[in-house]
Order: structure tokens, then sequence, then C-alpha cells
């Protein structure tokens, strides 16, 4: 039995980097940025008006001016403003040469050939310059940077339809189990429908993978290690759920040795989820877990955010550590290091950790629906009320 901090290490090391590809704005939402958007332009590309109105002098203002042009969006005025003219502009129009601020359309009154501007203004008042929101140069969105709709704009606003990102990493999920059943069917007496599956598929969507799911397995050492031989040639990750304890119809990691795999590691000092192991076969990494469901969903984000943290660059499973003030007792009298689940609550600015009326057994499943982080609890140790804790957000 080893720590956990070990085992995600050993898996770790063996995290081959995504490589990259090159796809278009449209379908890269969600996707991990493989290099920096550098600006090739000023944005604005021009001096532009922020709003309607009129482009002057502002040494001509307040005062009556001759319109002797009018301009909108996507047109360029021919005219140089001079002293004591005006040229009728709308928002996002280049300002024409020899204008120094924009008058709002409410601050005049015009009879269509002259206006009267009814405010005085300083110089460059209203006035948006050329470069101003970006530089020509600037980094606009960073490498690693995980897209979002605002990143898609910026990047579109420099005239870029494909961007490069990291490919994503194909997971495995496989289920074993002569218990389990797929979904739309009869329940049968002593089966219960696959939640597990699902619940990896899903997380993975979230985690910006790309997860493939096999059928369930049943408890036979053949179609195990057909399954894990199948799936070693096509995922660069594989998460099984069920079979990895000391049971006679446990067999998935002898299975693995079978397909071909070498194990890194058998059994981890944690609660729940301990009779987990890591293999590897090829560049194809083994995540085998628990099959009951609080302790497969804690182990999962435990070793598998950190192996797609490495793969993509990123630094999430840091990032999602926070430090909160525990709001209820909680005493952990054995020698394994516990990760139970929590609700976080944000009360008068703290955030505050419930452990509320759920249970902690490892086979529980609504646990999952009413919590929303892990506490780790170590060896022999006892949180009071006002702890300060550290806690991992889901």
């Amino acid at each position: 039995m080893i720590e956990l901090e070990k085992a995600q290490e050993l898996l770790s090391d063996k995290v081959q980097k995504a490589k990259t590809e090159s796809i278009s704005i449209l379908d890269a939402v969600g996707r991990v940025l493989a290099e920096d958007i550098i600006s090739n332009q000023h944005y604005p590309p021009f001096d532009r008006s922020p709003l309607d109105g009129y482009a002057v002098r502002a040494e001509d203002i307040p005062g009556k001016l001759k319109i002797i042009d009018k301009i909108y969006a996507g047109d360029v005025s021919q005219h140089q403003v001079t002293e004591g003219t005006a040229v009728r502009i709308m928002t996002g129009a280049p300002i024409p040469e020899g204008a120094n601020c924009i008058v709002r359309q409410e601050d005049t009154d015009t009879n269509g050939e002259f206006v009267n501007v009814h405010v005085k203004h300083k110089p460059y008042d209203n006035y948006v310059y050329k470069g101003e929101d970006i530089e020509t140069g600037a980094r606009v969105v960073k490498k690693t940077k995980v897209l979002n709709s605002a990143d898609i704009m910026g990047i579109a606003s420099l005239g870029l339809s494909k961007v490069l990102v990291y490919k994503k990493a194909v997971v495995g999920i496989m289920s074993s189990g002569n218990e389990l059943q797929e979904l739309d069917t009869e329940l049968l007496p002593g089966h219960i429908y696959n939640g597990n599956s699902y619940f990896i598929y899903s997380r993975l969507l979230e985690l910006g993978a790309q997860p493939r799911l096999y059928n369930n397995i049943k408890d036979d050492m053949d179609e195990i290690v057909g399954a894990l031989e199948q799936a070693s040639k096509e995922c660069d990750f594989i998460v099984t759920t069920g079979g990895v304890s000391v049971g006679e119809k446990d067999l998935m990691r002898e299975a693995a040795v079978k397909a071909g795999y070498d194990i890194l590691f058998w059994q981890v000092n944690l609660k729940p989820g301990s009779p987990m192991f890591g293999a590897i076969k090829d560049n194809s990494i083994l995540l085998g877990l628990s099959g009951n469901p609080l302790a497969m969903a804690t182990t999962f984000e435990l070793m598998m955010n950190p192996m797609l943290d490495k793969y993509y660059g990123l630094n999430r499973s840091q990032e999602k550590r926070i430090v909160a003030t525990m709001a209820e007792p909680f005493d952990n009298p054995s020698k394994k290091r516990r990760f139970i689940r929590v609700k976080t609550v944000e009360e008068d600015g703290i955030k505050k950790v419930y452990l509320g009326n759920v249970s902690q057994q490892p086979g529980r499943l609504l646990t999952l629906l009413k919590t929303n982080a892990i506490l780790e609890v170590k060896p022999f140790t006892r949180f009071d009320i006002g702890d300060r804790v550290t806690v991992i957000e889901l």
C-alpha cells in the first residue's frame, strides 16, 4: 500500500504531453490553447467614435458649426474637419482628419445644414484611439487557456478563423460486474443500472477530454482481457470501475496483467477507494477504481485531474484547492487519510464547510448529489468548528 502522492507521481510520470491540431474557432470553446495569440494589428484599427453625434474641434465648441459630411460605420470621410465645421458621425465610424473630439447627439440641435453644440469638451473627449484596446504585438490570449466565448470574440476580432489547440485526451470508460445493467432496460432482480460510467463520461466532458464509452463487462477473465487490449489501442487513458478488490470476482488487475499492462501500484492509503490500481501499456494509462459510487467519484477526482492537467499543461488541480472554515466538527480516528464529501457555502464573505446529513459510506450515491467539495482529513485528526481547512471544490 502506498501514499496518495506516490500513486499520483507514478501515474503523472507516464503521461505524454498532448499533441496539437488547428481547428475552427467555431469548435474551440472548452479547448486548451496550444500557443499564445499575439495581435498582428491595432484594435481598433483606426481612431473611431464611441457614440452617435458630431466630430468637431474642441476649440470650436460650444457654438454653431457647418455640417460638411455624414459617415456611418464602415465609411471613411473624404473631408477634413476645419475651423467652424463638423461631420455627422455614427458609432463605430472612423473619426475624420482634423476632429479631436465627439459631441453627443443629445447635446446638439440641427437644421440639417448647421449644428448648434451646447456643451464644452476637452480635446479627445469621447474619442477612441487606434490600438486603445489592443496594440500590435500584445498577447490577447495566453497559451494553455481553456477557451471561452470572450476569448473567441477576441481571436475573431483579429481576423483569425482558426486556432492551435491541444488534441483532446481520449479516455476509455468501462465498468465490470455481472450485476450491471444497461440503461433503458427493465431492471432484473439483483441488478443495478450502471451510473458510474455515465458519471465519468460527463465529468470528462467537463474536464475537456473526449470520453469513449465501452459496453458493460461481465466478470469473465477473457472478456475483460479482450476489452482492455482493445482500449489500449484506442485510448490515451482508460478508467475502469469495479473488480479491483480481493473478492473471487475481482479480476480487473489480473486481467490487466494478462492484457500486457505493467502494474504501477495497487492499494493506496486513503478512504474511500483504497483498492485502486494504476497500470500502463505502451502509452495508454489505466486507472482501475472501485465500483462503489462515492469511492469511485472521489478517487477519480484525486487521480484523473492531475493526469489531465499534465496532459494539457494546466494547473486546475491546485487552483481548485481553497481555504475554508469548518461549520461543523469532524473526527478521523483511523490510521487512513479520509477524503470526505462536504458542501461549501459562502456566508458573510466566508467560505463555510458543512458535512450535512449525508453518509460517507463508499457505496452511497445520494451523497454525490448533495455535496460540492472534498475535504482531506489526515489520520487521527479532528476538526472543530472554526478551524481553517483546505478543500477541493468541484
